[in-house]
């Protein structure tokens, strides 16, 4: 399950993650890896650049999954990321900044969902009140 990079961090100062932790990054770039065809979608129509850049980024996280996190169930006591530091940094700043950007959509999403709740919440109370004053139907 795990491999050993090509330039692992020195002794000591590999960084470790949670078994929680490890989870959440592996769904997270396995939800990711569902769209690796988009590769091929860029190569197809000639956006190498954009397939360059996808490229990259999938290989990166694919040593991750590959050198560190392995596939399917993790660990229960956490995992020693020994993937070479450079990857670790593009990819952990990647995650970072896409977490970032969904959260703050999330965000919007949910005070949109919240002004929604309120709206339904009124207009069902307004029902059941003009409803009980007009008493039964007749």
């Amino acid at each position: 399950m795990e491999a050993a990079s090509a330039d692992p961090p020195p002794e000591g100062r590999c960084p470790r993650i949670s078994a929680e932790q490890r989870d959440a990054l592996y769904d997270r770039i396995l939800d990711r890896l569902s769209g690796i065809g988009d590769v091929w979608l860029a190569a197809s129509t000639a956006r190498f650049d954009t397939a360059d850049r996808l490229s990259r980024e999938y290989s990166d996280e694919l040593r991750l999954v590959l050198d560190d996190l392995g596939w399917g169930d993790g660990p229960e006591g956490g995992v020693e990321l020994k993937t070479d530091p450079a990857v670790l940094r593009r990819v952990f700043t990647r995650l970072r900044e896409s977490s970032a950007s969904e959260r703050a959509a999330q965000a919007t999403s949910w005070e949109e969902s919240r002004v929604l709740e309120d709206r339904n919440r009124l207009v069902g109370e307004t029902c059941d009140a003009v409803l009980e004053a007009l008493g039964q139907d007749e």
